[in-house]
């Protein structure tokens, strides 16, 4: 299933993939500049610097991978 990401900047559309260990990646399309962080179905994806090849067709697609989600303080 695709989906698609608006953001600010340029008018080129980019592949993301949004990948989290084992899971099927989630491939997304980013309209304009490519950012740092995607904000995607309440969690945050953070740019690894790394691309699946893409061809001389169409540009690599960027993989994205999950920030960690901070660790509920269990108190005192």
């Amino acid at each position: 299933m695709s989906y698609v990401h608006d953001s600010p900047g340029g008018t080129e559309a980019h592949g993301v993939d949004l990948v989290d260990g084992d899971d099927p990646a989630v491939r997304i399309l980013v309209h304009g500049d490519l950012p740092t962080t995607i904000e995607y179905e309440g969690r945050t994806w953070l740019a690894s610097g790394e691309a699946h090849d893409g061809d001389d067709q169409a540009p690599p697609i960027a993989v994205y991978r999950p920030v960690a989600e901070p660790e509920a303080d269990a108190g005192p």
